[in-house]
Parts: structure tokens; sequence; C-alpha cells
């Protein structure tokens, strides 16, 4: 298993991994990876015996690691670096790859341990983490284009026609099937491209959608995040626009399948819309 700490001003350090990695630090104990705790809430019935469930959260995930230098000659230089890197002031995301696969979860140091060691011992460091968001998300988020286009002609193509031949079939379906193999729902963030005049463009989940009242021109794009439950427009804020019976909530992929679509009260087809998203996991 490997751990990657990536802080937020761009710096990487690493802990574990195999002997061919390049990591001078060696993970011996791991705490917390594959913990999933609940808080249920319930209410006493009113009526006959028991309680009802009312509802079901995760509460913020601990995490525990130990790790030791490998090379003792390198005690000095890398207790160092640990001590500069693990700056409580910053914030974290922690990837771990294990059997191949990666997930990450974004992380706060609570406490840090790193004394010194005679020459004889290896420099061990100690970190206690906060994770107030408890879900492991994919490595990668995942671009879908409802908007799709299907190509009518492998490539490399040559053609003995010098132009007016079908390259592309767009999907005019206007949907796209998602399916959330991970663990819990998840959220989601969409891109519109217009390349034309777009009016009042919308996009739907099962009964929830959100629609823009706007007209949009070729080059303007809409940026609508499910997370922040924000809405821009060539990157300035436009969650004004919305119409007012919009639902934020209800934008939600579920575990399984999932339908969603878009349309526009005129130019849907000078739409490209794209939809990104990571899967979330109760463990890595």
């Amino acid at each position: 298993m490997m751990i990657t700490f990536t802080r937020d001003d761009g710096q990487r350090f690493t802990l574990g991994g195999s002997y061919a990695d390049t990591s001078a630090w060696g993970l011996t104990k791991a705490v917390g990876l594959g913990n999933a705790e609940y808080e249920i809430s319930v209410e006493k019935n009113a009526v006959g015996d028991g309680d009802t469930v009312t509802g079901c959260r995760m509460p913020a995930r601990n995490i525990d690691l130990v790790a030791n230098v490998k090379d003792k000659k390198n005690n000095r230089p890398e207790r160092e670096r640990a001590l500069a890197f693990f700056n409580p002031k910053h914030s974290f995301k922690m990837s771990v790859t294990r059997n191949g696969v990666t997930r990450w979860i974004p992380a706060r140091i609570e406490k840090r341990q790193c004394p010194d060691a005679p020459p004889s011992d290896h420099v061990q460091l100690e970190l206690a983490l906060l994770c107030t968001d408890p879900l492991f998300y994919s490595k990668d988020d995942f671009g879908k284009n409802i908007a799709a286009v299907t190509p009518g002609f492998g490539f490399p193509y040559i053609s003995p026609i010098g132009k007016g031949f079908n390259v592309g079939i767009y999907n005019f379906a206007k949907q796209v099937e998602i399916e959330n193999t991970g663990d819990v729902e998840t959220y989601f963030t969409i891109r519109i491209e217009a390349f034309g005049d777009v009016e009042n463009p919308k996009v739907v989940k099962d009964t929830a959608f959100i629609k823009l009242i706007d007209t949009l021109r070729a080059g303007d794009v809409i940026e609508i995040d499910m997370v922040a439950n924000m809405i821009r427009k060539n990157g300035q804020n436009c969650i004004g626009k919305t119409d007012r019976t919009s639902s934020f909530s209800g934008m939600v992929l579920d575990v399984g399948d999932n339908i969603i679509s878009f349309t526009a009260d005129n130019g849907d087809t000078n739409m490209r819309v794209i939809l990104y998203y990571y899967l979330r996991y109760t463990g890595a």
C-alpha cells in the first residue's frame, strides 16, 4: 500500500509502497482507512413499541498513520522534510493506492509526532488525521457527454469526396444513462458549452431539474456545481438567473443507473453538455 499526500500548495510526500518505489518512508501502520461509522437518529413511536429511524449520517473520519525512514543514514534530512511538509496550517489530499486502485480523501492534521532518533534507530513519523468529509473519492472524475456525437467514420479516413459528407451523428435523444458504481450517492458538475443561440437551457434528473432563464450565445460556458450549489456563466456567478422551481437537492446520482437529460426552450441542438462526477466510497 502507498499513501501520497498532496498539500494545498501542490507539494507532495509519499509513505509506503514497494521497495521499487522512490519513497524514503516505509508505512508500518494505517488505522481508519476501512472504518465506516454511522450515527443513526431515531424517534420513539407515538403508538406501539419501538422507534422509527429518522436519519443516518457518517461523522468525520479519523485516520492514524505510522511510518519509518527506510535508510537510517537519511534520518536527519527526512525528519526535516517531514516536519516542514506536514504543517497543520495546510490542508491535504491523501491518496491511498492498494492493489492498483487509488482513492483519495481530503484531510487535516490533528497531531504530528516526529522525534529525533539516535543513529542506530529509524526516525518515526506519527500522524493523526481528521477527515471532515468521511468518504473516499475515485482517483479521476468521469466525464459523460450528454449531447454525444457518434462518429460516422473511423479515422484516419480518406474520402474521394472533397466535402459534403456526414462525419458525425448527434444524440438527439438528449439524454444519457450513467451508472454510479460507488458505495453511496454522489454529486456532479455540469458544463454547458453553447456554439449558437440557446434560450433557457435546462438539465433534468428524474423529476428534479435546474433551468437557467437566459439566452446563451456562441462561446458562452455555463458551469453548474451541485457540490457548491453554484452556477457560473463565463466564470461569473449567475445563480440569480435560475428558474424558481429549480432544485439542487434532487440533482444527485443514486447508486445504480441514472438518467440525465437536457433541453432548452429554443436552440437545444446548439448545446454541448458534459457531466463530471467522482465515485464515492466508504473506505479505501
